[in-house]
């Protein structure tokens, strides 16, 4: 059985995303940072997450979704943004892999759920919950490039979100006031802010400990 090294696992992803209908943008990556991302990760290389991390710096779906890759000079990589756990009990023993802009997280369960190991989980901002997909790694990123996503989010959007997802960069979220979690949410008359996704991954995961989500 022909054993695909990281060149072929990118080439897989790259189909993908050339048969896609969905608005796709991959950043550029440097091999030998994401060779040394990995090893700090201790991530195995020829794996589907190995080969977004050596040949991207992230990819942007629908200015919606985002893949994490590696670091650059323009936004954080894998290794960033998994420090959050350092001080953050909602993310404990996950391994964000991927966020969107409404503050939701996608992450490998690592030994936080018995249940769904190795599976990849969401964060949901509107329920401060982690919710199991049922997908693998690759599963997750062929579901993101080619899957039906539109039905995933379609209470998170609103009339306008195309334009307004417009104006945030790959690091930045909308903060949506009041909270999608709270019951006074509208989603069309809620006031929208880009923030930082550190401000919004902080403030969702700091509500999330405080009802006891955790």
């Amino acid at each position: 059985m022909y054993d695909m090294n990281e060149q072929d696992l990118w080439n897989g992803i790259y189909e993908l995303i050339s048969e896609s209908s969905k608005k796709i943008s991959v950043f550029d990556g440097n091999e030998s940072v994401g060779y040394a991302e990995l090893k700090k990760m201790n991530v195995l290389s020829k794996s589907t997450l190995g080969a977004i991390v050596i040949f991207s710096s992230g990819i942007s779906i629908d200015n919606w979704l985002r893949i994490v890759g590696q670091e650059n000079s323009a936004h954080k990589g894998i290794w960033s943004y998994n420090d959050y756990q350092k001080e953050n009990v909602a993310l404990e023993k996950m391994t964000i892999v991927g966020q969107d802009i409404v503050g939701g997280l996608f992450a490998i369960n690592i030994g936080k759920y018995q249940e769904g190991i190795k599976k990849v989980w969401y964060f949901a901002p509107d329920t401060l919950q982690w919710e199991c997909m049922d997908m693998n790694y690759a599963e997750f990123i062929a579901w993101a490039i080619q899957g039906n996503t539109d039905e995933f989010y379609s209470s998170m959007r609103w009339k306008c979100w195309k334009e307004d997802c417009s104006k945030a960069e790959f690091d930045e979220m909308i903060l949506i006031y009041p909270s999608l979690w709270s019951k006074e949410c509208n989603l069309e008359t809620a006031a929208k802010k880009v923030v930082s996704s550190d401000e919004l991954i902080r403030m969702n995961s700091e509500f999330a400990q405080k009802f006891g989500y955790c």
